[in-house]
Formats: C-alpha cells, structure tokens, sequence
C-alpha cells in the first residue's frame, strides 16, 4: 500500500505541473479542472475500497 500511495503522489504532482504547463497557469482551464476531478474520482474509489475492506 506504501508503493501505491507514493506513486499516486507523484503521479499527482507531476500531473497537475503538467496540466497547469499546458494550461498556461489558469487554474479555471478546463484541463487542469479535469486533472482535479480525475484525481476527486480516484480518490472516492479508493475509500470506497477501504470502506467495503473493513464491513
């Protein structure tokens, strides 16, 4: 789990820097507000996983 958690960090990281680089630094751009949801989604995912893990 401590493999997964590190490599979603990064892979956040380097996607928002990525997002915001082609975005040219607006945060209202459609681009980067889709790399927020993306992340929003997997997050929820991955409580759903753990909630359905501990019932």
């Amino acid at each position: 789990m401590m493999v997964f958690a590190v490599g979603w960090l990064a892979l956040m990281i380097f996607g928002f820097i990525g997002a915001l680089k082609m975005a040219k630094g607006d945060f209202a751009h459609p681009l980067f507000k889709s790399q927020v949801m993306l992340h929003v989604i997997a997050l929820a995912l991955l409580a759903a996983v753990i909630l359905r893990a501990f019932k």
